[in-house]
């Protein structure tokens, strides 16, 4: 997973898929060296053990399908949804250059970090990385009005954007209310 920054570790499927991926290879290859030792090493199949593996390559196989199209398709996640909303990106490589202008700002042009480092406001961007599997990334330019207010014994901030309207949610009134001042102080 070297190499990946931020927002490509949370709209790929890679954490997953790939530890799938390295399975079925070791599958598939595990099941090629007991074929080639059943053929030509020990000569001891039967039509039935050749049968057997042919279904079990055809899993393998099905499995390497499924794991291809899962990665392409992308539209059922809401992430990435959101992200081409706010940054007009139409092709998954747009997605990788913003994704180091996000890692190069959070470097250079850090304006704070607040919630224990879950949230971070850069010169451009707010983004949100929370325990709960909330992840945001908002363009400041975008955002109109913040507030805090109290939902179901927890506490809400709303982001309205020129786009749509954001709620990230945490456990305690000082946290909503710290990123709300450190929002108004450096922006």
């Amino acid at each position: 997973m070297g190499g990946q920054g931020i927002l490509l570790r949370k709209v790929t499927l890679d954490k997953t898929l790939n530890q799938l991926q390295f399975f079925l290879k070791g599958a598939s290859m595990i099941l090629l060296m007991y074929l080639i030792n059943g053929l030509f090493l020990e000569k001891n199949f039967k039509v039935s053990d050749i049968q057997l593996l042919a279904v079990l390559y055809l899993a393998v196989f099905l499995g390497f399908l499924f794991l291809r199209r899962k990665k392409k398709s992308s539209k059922d996640n809401v992430l990435v949804d959101t992200i081409k909303q706010y940054f007009d990106i139409d092709k998954f490589s747009d997605i990788e250059k913003l994704d180091k202008k996000l890692i190069t700002e959070i470097k250079n042009n850090r304006r704070f970090v607040a919630n224990r480092g879950q949230v971070v406001g850069t010169e451009n961007f707010l983004l949100f990385d929370l325990i709960d599997g909330q992840f945001k990334l908002i363009p400041v330019k975008s955002i109109q009005k913040m507030t805090v207010s109290s939902v179901d014994h927890r506490y809400c901030v709303r982001i309205e954007t020129n786009i749509q309207a954001e709620k990230v949610f945490f456990k305690r009134k000082k946290e909503a209310d710290e990123l709300l001042k450190e929002y108004c102080t450096n922006y």
